[in-house]
């Protein structure tokens, strides 16, 4: 039996520049590792690769994000045509699988380790079902190790998994819809066997907030530091004030940290139930980062109902103020089902309905205090400006010092100032799209 899984390529500006950002999302190469030897899987990333639509397979498998559905639907078609199977997983199809059914032969919803035996089982005896979910989350133990082999070799990094699940649930924001909304945690033991395969490469830790839980967090980053790697990951900038957690990350191999910072206006904030969230205080966060040694990487949204036209300059200036190395700009975007979507619904402010361009690179709605097209233009000024050589040289004035260091051991991306130069100039040339 052949099962072929996908990752459909990334649709939107830039996207086809920011080659340091390719990495295999880690379902399918879990998918793999929880099939039985006999079956043949192989796994294919249209970011890289060509589709083998002209193969024999038992079942297609897609892994689709709603901005990229457009492009899964399209692959889904090709192959229907041909009398292949098609299943979609991921965010869309649970989220909105009413959606996504008419496409596919079989929808997988939320996590698969506890459904995909039952879904290679049934397709054994030709008696797939339309519709697979678990009744209840995983507990992290039943997570498979996964071989570096199931990863493509243009992979810039590998993802490993610690956490899931997320206690914020703020409204613009899926993940606790997906994982729930409280932390489970991988055993440690687990996690080194994972990142001692992974150790010639980067890694990216792929938790929400892995310093979430500090006493985990503690226990994971005093495990992983014999193994001398690199790694980057996500957290929530107000556990920065955990300082002996952020040291600990530091001396682990972090490089940098992604970071939900989404808007400088506490109304905002409060408004999307960002319960943490808290401008006062960002500044000092951001320090206690830096002083830790560690990389930032901003995440700012637009088309909030107080911001007004000047955010995007304000944006600029603070992100400059606190050496903000990387950072992400998106135009809000109303998840179906949120209090936001509910509410621009009920007052006819949704213009946009095209799948693609729900991805935060354009805007779909018409924001309270400035134009769609105002919204769309400050973006698109915001991404050239904080990646203009002037900005550069303003933010990673700390850093760039340190292009001098002694190479990573490991063979990987070497320092945390040449990981950032390094993904500063891949954005550079990917905003030239804008």
């Amino acid at each position: 039996m052949k099962i072929l899984l996908i990752n459909p390529k990334r649709v939107g500006r830039g996207q086809s520049s920011i080659r340091y950002m390719n990495s295999t999302p880690l379902a399918l190469p879990t998918l793999k590792a929880l099939t039985p030897d006999d079956v043949d899987v192989r796994i294919v990333d249209e970011n890289h690769d060509s589709i083998p639509y002209d193969e024999y397979w038992d079942l297609v498998g897609i892994t689709v994000m709603l901005h990229v559905s457009p492009s899964a639907i399209e692959i889904a078609k090709a192959f229907r045509q041909r009398g292949t199977k098609v299943a979609f997983g991921g965010f869309f199809p649970t989220l909105w699988p009413h959606d996504a059914a008419p496409h596919v032969d079989t929808i997988i919803a939320g996590e698969a380790e506890h459904i995909w035996a039952e879904v290679i089982s049934d397709l054994r005896k030709n008696k797939l079902k339309p519709f697979y979910k678990a009744d209840h989350y995983i507990d992290l133990k039943d997570i498979p190790f996964i071989k570096k082999e199931y990863f493509s070799k243009d992979d810039e990094f590998y993802h490993v998994e610690t956490t899931r699940g997320c206690p914020y649930n703020c409204d613009f924001c899926s993940v606790t819809a997906f994982y729930g909304a409280k932390f489970r945690h991988r055993p440690i033991d687990d996690v080194v066997k994972q990142v001692a395969e992974f150790k010639d490469k980067m890694i990216f830790f792929v938790d929400d907030n892995i310093t979430g839980n500090a006493k985990y967090a503690r226990e994971l980053f005093k495990a992983i530091i014999p193994l001398k790697i690199k790694w980057s990951g996500q957290f929530s900038l107000n556990n920065a004030e955990r300082h002996d957690v952020m040291e600990l990350a530091a001396e682990s191999g972090c490089q940098f940290l992604f970071t939900g910072i989404e808007s400088l206006n506490l109304a905002n904030l409060q408004a999307v139930d960002k319960k943490w969230g808290n401008p006062e205080k960002f500044g000092d966060w951001l320090r206690f980062t830096h002083d830790a040694g560690i990389g930032v990487y901003g995440s700012f949204m637009f088309g909030f109902e107080d911001d007004h036209k000047d955010i995007f300059k304000r944006t600029l200036d603070f992100c400059e103020e606190n050496k903000i190395e990387l950072a992400l700009f998106s135009a809000l975007f109303p998840i179906k089902g949120s209090k936001f979507h509910a509410q621009l619904m009920k007052e006819n402010r949704i213009f946009e309905t095209d799948p693609t361009r729900f991805n935060g690179q354009y805007s779909t709605f018409h924001p309270k205090h400035m134009t769609a097209q105002e919204l769309d233009e400050g973006l698109r000024w915001l991404w050239q400006e904080f990646y203009s050589k002037r900005s550069m040289k303003v933010r990673l004035s700390e850093w760039l010092p340190k292009l001098k260091e002694e190479k990573s051991p490991n063979g990987g991306l070497s320092n945390t100032a040449e990981t950032l130069a390094a993904l500063n100039t891949a954005f550079r040339v990917a905003v030239g799209d804008f």
